[in-house]
């Protein structure tokens, strides 16, 4: 029963974190960051667990908490206005899939690759797990290789062609400069 409570719990947060960023514009951001967030949970959880030699069934726990991790940037920008800096990477690199291609299309490819790790992990296929969670991290090593120069100004953003449509900053397009 508390399962079911746990799995409700989390199903509802989710619900309500899309919600805020579906409100904010910024649908693109719960994608992505969610994506990579639930598959970072998953392939560390995957990881540990075939390193221990067992496997268990706690993935939505390590996928929530992953998830949650990866918004940490976006939770002290509504939260607190913070804005984003650089070093909000450590944050499941935050700042930097936003430049990486496709960037919804290579999360999507690395979250399956990494719930691809954990089946096999937890119905004993542990080479092809052990194959699927090196396969996120090369997927994902090429992305970062692959991205586009991060902006290092606000003139810079305000340049870039689509950055608005990834990152939605509607106050500091119309803010006049001091």
């Amino acid at each position: 029963m508390s399962r079911w409570i746990g799995i409700a719990a989390v199903a509802l947060v989710e619900v309500y974190v899309f919600h805020r960023y579906r409100w904010l514009g910024a649908e693109f951001h719960f994608w992505l960051h969610g994506l990579f967030g639930v598959a970072l949970g998953v392939w560390l959880v995957t990881l540990v667990e075939l390193a221990r030699g067992t496997a268990r069934r706690r993935v939505i726990a390590a996928g929530f908490v992953g998830h949650a991790y990866s918004i940490v940037p976006d939770v002290l920008f509504v939260g607190a206005g913070i804005l984003h800096y650089l070093w909000m990477d450590v944050f499941a690199l935050h700042i930097a899939l936003h430049f990486i291609p496709a960037p919804l299309i290579t999360m999507l490819a690395v979250y399956a690759l990494a719930l691809v790790g954990w089946g096999c992990a937890v119905t004993d296929h542990r080479i092809v797990a052990v194959l699927a969670l090196a396969a996120v991290v090369i997927v994902t090593a090429a992305a970062l290789a692959l991205r586009a120069p991060l902006p290092t100004s606000l003139s810079e953003v305000r340049d870039t062609p689509g950055i608005a449509l990834l990152c939605p900053v509607p106050e500091l397009a119309t803010a006049s400069p001091r």
